[in-house]
């Protein structure tokens, strides 16, 4: 099941298994699924999914018109990468869930106010950002695309996608 969550709602029960039943696979060429004005202005955002992937280039996941607007990729320089506009990034330690083939449950938190303040979680623990750069957020030209950083032309996600919810606040580590 690939859904948009709630935005105001979340299951706070911890989640001790995942059972994957029905993903979305990607092509790593052109899939990507465009959502329907979901998350069209640049704000404060919350990105839960599950996911696998086994590709050891950049793998994006999500983005809102291009690779540095409201952009999150597994291995962008061997690490996880969130691009918020020119000059305006957050890269945290390298990760072996990026590309280890099994499943793992990602939590991006954007905020767009304080690049220092975004937060990614795997399988439930906080990641170690590696460096940070303060520029300019980008304006979003898109709304959500699951599965690439744009509709076409763009950078796109080889491996599996389910369980995509996007929240328009920031979760708790519980939740």
């Amino acid at each position: 099941m690939l859904s948009l969550s709630n935005k105001l709602t979340i299951n706070t029960r911890p989640i001790y298994r995942f059972v994957n039943k029905y993903s979305i696979v990607f092509d790593g060429v052109d899939d990507v699924i465009v959502t329907d004005d979901a998350d069209t202005v640049a704000q404060n955002t919350t990105y839960s999914f599950w996911s696998k992937s086994s590709t050891t280039t950049q793998n994006t996941v999500f983005g809102h018109g291009a690779s540095n607007q409201g952009c999150f990729s597994f291995n962008y320089v061997n690490q996880p990468l969130l691009f918020l506009g020119s000059g305006h990034l957050r890269y945290w330690q390298d990760n072996s869930a990026q590309d280890d083939g099994e499943w793992h449950h990602w939590v991006v938190y954007s905020d767009t106010n304080d690049i220092t303040n975004c937060k990614l979680y795997i399988d439930s623990v906080l990641q170690t950002p590696v460096s940070t750069t303060v520029g300019t957020v980008a304006a979003y030209t898109e709304s959500l695309s699951i599965g690439g950083d744009e509709i076409a032309g763009g950078n796109y996600f080889e491996g599996n996608i389910d369980e995509f919810a996007v929240y328009d606040r920031e979760l708790t580590q519980a939740e």
